[in-house]
């Protein structure tokens, strides 16, 4: 500990068993909150933190530990996971877009109304997914969305076209 209690009495209780023993017994508490608040301030950063903010901080990220995975490989997975989380930017947006779309899409920016189009043309199988956790990973909070994807499904086939002509009468007498 920091402090020697003993030394902020006065001279004239310091002899004094039962201050002595008073001492030694907050000393124990003190020294205790101490270690909690030098683990609170480890805790602070990711590589210096305990298991118990570990797991907080991935629920935060929907990670799951397995149970064979040491401290050391949580804390790398969460420090890339929090530095792949990049400024948005339209570039950044686009980049992504094309990296998994192609040229399948459009993108509308309005900056002044924070508003932003995409409209995706790709007939790949889950695009409309990607789309979304794309959007909603990198796309900030006050940002209004309009996404959707088109697609055009080309089949060949025969057109048949008939008719029929049935009438009904009815008379009552």
């Amino acid at each position: 500990m920091a402090i020697d209690l003993i030394k902020i009495l006065p001279e004239y209780f310091r002899p004094v068993l039962e201050f002595k023993e008073i001492i030694k017994a907050d000393e124990a508490v003190l020294e205790e909150l101490e270690n909690h608040i030098k683990q609170i301030r480890k805790n602070f950063y990711i590589q210096t933190a305990d298991e118990t903010t570990l797991a907080q901080k991935e629920l935060l990220f929907d990670i799951f530990a397995s149970p064979g995975e040491t401290i050391e490989y949580r804390r790398q997975r969460l420090l890339q996971k929090y530095n792949t989380i990049v400024p948005f930017s339209i570039g950044f947006l686009r980049d992504q877009l094309t990296e998994l779309f192609g040229k399948d899409f459009t993108l509308s920016v309005d900056s002044a109304a924070c508003k932003l189009e995409v409209s995706v043309t790709s007939s790949r199988y889950g695009a409309v997914d990607l789309l979304y956790n794309l959007l909603w990973d990198v796309i900030p909070a006050h940002m209004e969305i309009h996404a959707n994807q088109q697609v055009n499904n080309y089949s060949t086939s025969e057109l048949c076209v008939g008719g029929v002509m049935s009438s009904a009468f009815t008379q009552t007498i």
